[in-house]
């Protein structure tokens, strides 16, 4: 099913593309330099101070309003149903059923055609034009509009600014119900959310802001992680990493990369032109900056776990490879190791010492801040 839309998430882009290194599935080893076990740390960095790090992050507050904004603007709206109605046209609010067929220069173009599909009317879903067109249209009306693609138009190219006419038929027209919040709304919600036990109002907010309160925690934990890193690469001295590393986490970043395009359909070029604006040679340059930072967070890490004794134990790994095992929903400890670098898994779990160590050897604290 196509829909017209213009752009995306424009201009979000390297802060949004950080090195990303939890991966499941990484390349094998094929260089003599492209793991940490391959190299001596130290040759490649000055380690700097890594102790007494101050850090200071705000930690948002949750309160009851972020629960019940969630709930109001998208729990609810989420289970809405849309109830018929007869005997007057289209309106704006509407959700209307309907059958199209694009034309361009008087021929149908893919991906231009569409049967049965719902549209409501205000929510700028298609093209500029098309779903003002509807408005006034009743039910059994085929609709001729005139209109014509945005200029740039990520999602196609070809089609920018293209002048195309669109045959549309209402089939049906109907009004969205939001449903009302009450504990019968909790235990249906509750139920295709997954949520054990959740049979009143308060019981579903209960959960929500736990949910909540746990994604400010991992935000902020990230957040101090990064100044961790960020502060204590500063006072560091580096050489050039290996190639062969810095490919494996270009290799790495790519992976990532595409599973998210695939996840929107799309192929990565056209997902990274269209989320973050970038062609090709440009989120390949960013990629391969990216993974240069990286591989020297990387051995700025093994140089500090090689000091402080950080390395992970056999039991640490086997730990690791447990909770994952559980977490991801293998069917056994095998399968799961068909699927993972190992040697990156060992230097995920190195890199969680040396973080462990840096926050309780560090001075962190936390400015509370209401949540918007």
């Amino acid at each position: 099913m196509k829909k017209w839309k213009n752009g995306g998430i424009i201009g979000v882009k390297a802060a949004v593309l950080a090195v990303t290194l939890t991966v499941s599935a990484l390349l094998c080893a094929c260089g003599s330099k492209e793991y940490l076990k391959d190299i001596k740390a130290s040759d490649y960095v000055t380690l700097g101070n890594y102790t007494g790090i101050e850090v200071n992050e705000e930690k948002a507050e949750i309160d009851d309003s972020i629960v019940d904004t969630y709930i109001e603007s998208y729990l609810l709206p989420g289970f809405a149903t849309v109830e018929e109605v007869t005997g007057r046209p289209v309106q704006e609010g509407d959700t209307v059923n309907i059958d199209y067929a694009g034309y361009l220069d008087g021929e149908q173009f893919d991906g231009g055609t569409a049967s049965g599909q719902s549209l409501t009317i205000g929510s700028h879903t298609f093209i500029d034009g098309f779903e003002d067109g509807l408005i006034g249209a009743n039910v059994g009306d085929t609709v001729s509009l005139d209109l014509a693609f945005p200029d740039p138009y990520p999602n196609n190219p070809d089609l920018a600014g293209k002048p195309v006419v669109f045959e549309v038929t209402v089939n049906s027209i109907g009004i969205r119900k939001i449903p009302e919040l009450n504990d019968e709304f909790a235990a249906t919600a509750g139920t295709a959310m997954g949520i054990e036990d959740c049979t009143t109002v308060q019981e579903l907010k209960d959960y929500l802001r736990e949910r909540f309160e746990e994604q400010e925690e991992l935000r902020f934990e990230t957040a101090v992680e990064n100044d961790l890193t960020n502060t204590i690469m500063a006072d560091c001295t580096f050489k050039e990493p290996p190639a062969e590393m810095v490919e494996r986490f270009v290799q790495n970043i790519t992976d990532v990369q595409t599973a998210q395009a695939q996840v929107q359909g799309m192929t990565l070029s056209d997902y990274m032109l269209n989320y973050y604006g970038m062609d090709q040679a440009a989120y390949e340059a960013e990629f391969q900056s990216n993974a240069l930072t990286g591989a020297q967070q990387y051995i700025m890490y093994q140089a500090i776990a090689d000091i402080e004794g950080l390395n992970p134990t056999e039991e640490q790994i086997q730990e690791e490879i447990d909770s994952r095992v559980e977490a991801y929903g293998y069917e056994s400890e095998e399968k799961y190791l068909e699927s993972v670098d190992e040697e990156m898994l060992k230097e995920q779990v190195m890199r969680d010492n040396v973080m462990a160590f840096l926050k309780e050897n560090g001075k962190i604290t936390a400015t509370t801040a209401i949540a918007d």
